[in-house]
């Protein structure tokens, strides 16, 4: 006997929040609310196996086809890294730019937007460092963080998705990485988006906006 389907279960209802150029926002909420399921629909990279529906307005303007209309615009940066750990911080940010950048950029443009990047995250001193791994030492892992974001900030992206940047990192390297991306959000104009899992004090007064997800994914509070 075969058993019957299981019914459709809602992970995201009634959400409803705003990104803004500029800022930086955290997406917070207990275990189980949805955090990384929001923001994969937000950012155009939810699971094929799901339906999503509701309105999506873009500079105030309802979008149909969805944000990844603007892929080249958008950045996203897991939760893990997938960067080769014999490659030095420069080599990665390098080779990211020459496949993310249009093609009629210069190759002396990409090595000035790498350049911008290595000092804006703070990984100058580190540039020719190999990230390193389990069996050759290589550089911090808030220095590995920040490399992740930068293979994304070099691709100029408008918008910018992090799931969990703080992530395995100790106190002092979480601040560190939360107020380069606060910095990044004012300087350049960037929306800049996390999902955030029970941080400190010092580091959630970085956010300039928090949307909350309540239990089961059923309401958001800005």
């Amino acid at each position: 006997t075969l058993k019957p389907p299981l019914p459709p279960v809602k992970v995201l209802k009634s959400v409803t929040g705003e990104l803004k150029a500029g800022r930086l926002t955290a997406i917070m909420g207990p275990s189980g609310a949805g955090k990384t399921s929001f923001l994969n629909v937000v950012s155009g990279k939810a699971a094929a196996y799901g339906n999503v529906g509701g309105q999506l307005l873009i500079n105030g303007l309802e979008e149909q086809e969805g944000i990844s209309k603007y892929k080249r615009s958008v950045g996203f940066v897991p939760q893990e890294d997938t960067m080769l750990r014999e490659m030095s911080a420069k080599e990665i940010l390098t080779f990211s730019a020459r496949m993310r950048l249009p093609p009629e950029v210069t190759e002396k443009e990409i090595q000035r937007i790498v350049a911008k990047t290595l000092d804006d995250l703070n990984l100058w001193k580190i540039r020719h460092s190999p990230v390193g791994d389990e069996e050759r030492r290589g550089i911090s892992g808030g220095q590995r963080k920040r490399v992740n974001i930068g293979m994304e900030l070099v691709a100029d992206p408008s918008v910018l998705f992090l799931d969990e940047p703080t992530s395995g990192l100790d106190s002092t390297s979480s601040l560190e990485v939360c107020a380069i991306l606060r910095e990044l959000a004012a300087a350049q104009n960037l929306n800049v988006t996390a999902v955030l899992h029970l941080p400190r004090y010092e580091i959630f007064e970085m956010f300039h906006d928090v949307l909350l997800l309540g239990p089961g994914g059923m309401t958001v509070y800005l």
